[in-house]
């Protein structure tokens, strides 16, 4: 799974080399990458999902501020699903694509709703991957930013 966080107090090359290596440190990372330019991290996770305060504390501890950014919601209408194994494969898709935050895939109610950072690029490529694994996505709603 990747998150990505905004990251401020960066001013160099050597500022993005120290914050990757501050994230790099904490356990469970599988790994990083700082941009300069966008004020963005991106930290890949293993199969563990690690507290926000530990990042927090450990890019602080490098002089540099790591808040999460505002999320978006989209709630699409899935068609396609009959069991458990596609709500499963859906829920992959989407989760990843970049930007993805977090999804949930309903069986029940044909719906999916995916928490994520970024623009409605984000959304078409959602769309895009539930496509690729074989099911139909209809943006439903959009929720302006959750946090």
């Amino acid at each position: 799974m990747k998150k990505t966080f905004d990251i401020y107090g960066m001013h160099c090359a050597g500022c993005v080399n120290n914050a990757e290596k501050a994230l790099s440190r904490v356990d469970g990372v599988k790994s990083v990458s700082v941009q300069l330019a966008t004020e963005k991290a991106v930290v890949e996770f293993g199969n563990v999902d690690i507290p926000f305060e530990k990042l927090h504390e450990a890019v602080s501890q490098a002089g540099f501020e790591l808040k999460t950014p505002k999320l978006q919601k989209v709630t699409f209408e899935i068609e396609g699903m009959h069991c458990a194994g596609c709500t499963n494969t859906v829920e992959k898709a989407i989760k990843q694509t970049e930007g993805v935050q977090s999804a949930s895939v309903n069986l029940v109610t044909g719906t999916a709703v995916a928490e994520f950072e970024g623009s409605e690029e984000v959304i078409t490529r959602i769309g895009k991957h539930v496509e690729a694994a074989g099911y139909s996505a209809k943006k439903k709603a959009l929720t302006a930013p959750i946090n």
